[in-house]
């Protein structure tokens, strides 16, 4: 299952591939993007039932269509790509200036400023400007890779200072007014969790009554998984493949596994999407609130598993938490995820750049030689990617393992 690259030049060209942010969803259908949307939906047809059966060709054709005007609106709504929308026109507005917004950005507002207090602030939908600044917006596309030196620190105290929630309001009306001009909002840590949301709404309306069972993917990163998988006449738990984002270098696509995951929404955080690499120091476009720099501390992908009916916005909150997760220390992340755990029976995994994985809550992790066996095949050919870490003895001082280093080397060399 090891699969190394054999040249440089073929290293480079599925890098480029990877990180141009045209992943695969996990669906067996997605979007034919017609290049003025980006956000891709997988809903296989022979993975959806409806009261055990799958639809017809007819149906299904159908259905993908209206969830494909679905999310192209709320698209039209929340992107900064595109210009009359309502993101596009609040972050163009003036302070004090009320810009009329939808019902459905009203609620993203109204989600972000319930998930920003939920998480301590470490989420938070109104970094743009330090991401404009970091070269990580729309602006920079093709040029995310870039290794570049930080801006000066007079550049990143004024795009601090106008990257605070608090300089929105939501007033009657669903209108938006900011107290700062510079102030700017982004929804790239919420959004595809609310369309996937969205998504599983609009199927349940559709065919409400009916037993459903299926998985949903938004932009890969985000799925909903309804009801139990089918096996024939044999229900269980979905198994879930946790991605490795080391997989350039190792050629292992999937590192743990989640196994028996029923009617809950799964959303993973990494840092090997829009990222660089400057000085042997990888620069995710997650951005700290706390710090206001790309996030670093040590933890290379959080995965978080939020049930359906623990909130009405499942998927849009276990969006939020991967990213709110990814900006904390170790130690905090592990204790904010297991009071989750108690409150609303939520799990994380976290892996860290030792190649260590912390899993907290109501979560079952399997690393790969353990879901070898698990499945019925034979492990011994199977090589591991992460080792079980210590949540008693964890730190917040992760220094990075040999492997790791490596990785950043080489997609340095690369990159350079």
């Amino acid at each position: 299952m090891k699969g190394i690259f054999s040249s440089a030049a073929a290293f480079a060209l599925a890098f480029a591939l990877f990180l141009s942010g045209c992943a695969a969803t996990g669906g067996g259908h997605s979007d034919d993007n017609d290049g003025s949307y980006f956000v891709q939906l997988g809903l296989a047809r022979e993975d959806l039932y409806i009261d055990g059966e799958n639809l017809s060709v007819g149906d299904y054709e159908q259905l993908m269509g209206e969830l494909r005007t679905l999310l192209n609106g709320l698209e039209e709504k929340f992107s900064v790509e595109i210009g009359e929308s309502d993101l596009s026109r609040v972050n163009g507005a003036e302070a004090g200036q009320a810009v009329s917004v939808s019902e459905e950005t009203a609620a993203l507002m109204q989600m972000s400023r319930e998930f920003a207090e939920e998480s301590g602030g470490k989420f938070s939908p109104a970094l743009y400007p330090l991401t404009e600044l970091w070269g990580f917006s729309p602006a920079n596309a093709g040029h995310y890779t870039d290794p570049r030196p930080s801006p000066s620190e007079e550049s990143q105290q004024g795009a601090r200072e106008v990257s605070d929630l608090s300089l929105f309001s939501l007033e009657e009306g669903n209108s938006v007014v900011k107290s700062a001009s510079g102030a700017k909002l982004d929804f790239g840590g919420i959004a595809k969790g609310y369309m996937c949301d969205a998504v599983v709404s609009y199927i349940y309306e559709k065919y409400e009554g009916s037993g459903i069972d299926g998985i949903v993917n938004v932009s890969s990163s985000n799925s909903a998984y309804l009801g139990r998988k089918r096996d024939g006449q044999t229900l269980r738990g979905y198994n879930v493949g946790i991605e490795n984002p080391r997989r350039l270098t190792t050629g292992i696509s999937e590192g743990l596994y989640l196994v028996g995951v029923t009617d809950a929404s799964v959303t993973t955080s990494a840092d090997n999407y829009r990222f660089y690499v400057y000085d042997g120091k990888i620069y995710p476009h997650i951005i700290d609130p706390e710090t206001g720099v790309p996030a670093d501390r040590g933890i290379i992908s959080v995965t978080v598993v939020v049930p359906n009916a623990a909130h009405k916005n499942a998927g849009a909150f276990a969006d939020a938490l991967s990213t709110a997760a990814f900006c904390m220390p170790l130690t905090d992340a592990i204790g904010f995820f297991e009071t989750l755990s108690q409150k609303y029976g939520i799990g994380a995994v976290i892996i860290t750049r030792d190649f260590k994985y912390y899993a907290v809550g109501d979560v079952t992790v399997m690393n790969r030689k353990e879901y070898a066996e698990y499945i019925g095949v034979g492990s011994e050919n199977i090589e591991e990617v992460f080792s079980e870490g210590n949540k008693n003895s964890a730190t917040d001082e992760i220094a990075a393992c040999r492997v790791e280093t490596e990785y950043i080397a080489k997609v340095e060399s690369i990159l350079n």
